[in-house]
């Protein structure tokens, strides 16, 4: 019976994710376009990874901006599990413990090279033991990669929304404009989600707001959601056929 249900939702569920198509363009480049693009030429993509890990001045913006978002279409996207495992980075530094957070840092940046928020701290966190100059590498690093997002739109309606890759960066995006959350919400627009973010300047007291703003920022959040969603569901799908044994069936050619 568990093996029946579980094969109806896996069934379900392949029918609503096939079904998601989108007209989402980034910098004028239809995201179905970047997607062909990474599937056709993933050695380009892996050569401007490397350049941007080794070499992060010879990697012009246009193709940072690829980069950032071709990454979405690569193997090891998961945004989920990347935001879960930079925390315990921000976790280090918020304990004082910079040497830890620089040790295993280092370490994620092959692993996510995509993060700003990787870079934002290995920055901040180099900064506090004195290593000037390796804190001002990486803080150009974290600058040059979230200035991608940043200038994808205005944020100020769904069609001028933020196009981001992960979660974290709507909050390095407001981190830069100098603006906290008041509420969120996901919302729906031409078939594409957002998160819309009442927001208000960021003050220093904490005095309890008796009317809420009226600012609102938007946040295009396709890739991280459906992108993203997708490939963890991959992942849970291919974990629950390994728990309950289910195999994959193959067709074999038949000889005449």
């Amino acid at each position: 019976m568990k093996k029946l249900i579980f094969l109806t939702f896996i069934f379900s569920m392949s029918l609503i994710l096939n079904a998601q198509k989108t007209t989402l363009k980034v910098y004028g480049l239809p995201v179905d376009t970047l997607k062909t693009m990474v599937e056709k030429h993933p050695k380009y993509f892996e050569h401007l990874k490397n350049v941007w890990l080794k070499s992060p001045s010879k990697i012009k913006q246009d193709e940072l901006m690829l980069l950032y978002y071709g990454s979405v279409f690569m193997k090891k996207y998961a945004p989920v599990k990347e935001d879960k495992t930079v925390e315990q980075i921000a976790k280090y530094t918020g304990q004082l413990d910079f040497q830890n957070a620089i040790k295993e840092g280092e370490k994620l940046m092959e692993v996510y090279p995509l993060n700003s928020r990787l870079y934002m701290l290995l920055g901040y966190a180099y900064k506090k033991i004195g290593e000037r100059q390796k804190s001002k590498y990486y803080y150009k690093k974290y600058g040059d990669l979230l200035r991608i997002p940043l200038y994808s739109g205005s944020g100020k309606d769904f069609d001028n929304g933020f196009v981001i890759r992960i979660i974290s960066d709507e909050y390095l995006i407001l981190n830069q404009k100098n603006l906290e959350m008041v509420q969120q919400e996901v919302r729906y627009h031409n078939k594409i989600p957002f998160d819309v973010l009442l927001v208000k300047p960021v003050s220093k007291d904490n005095k309890r707001m008796k009317v809420l703003p009226k600012d609102k920022l938007y946040f295009n959040i396709y890739l991280p959601y459906f992108v993203g969603g997708h490939k963890t569901y991959k992942m849970v799908q291919e974990e629950a056929m390994r728990k309950y044994k289910i195999h994959k069936k193959t067709t074999k050619n038949k000889r005449h």
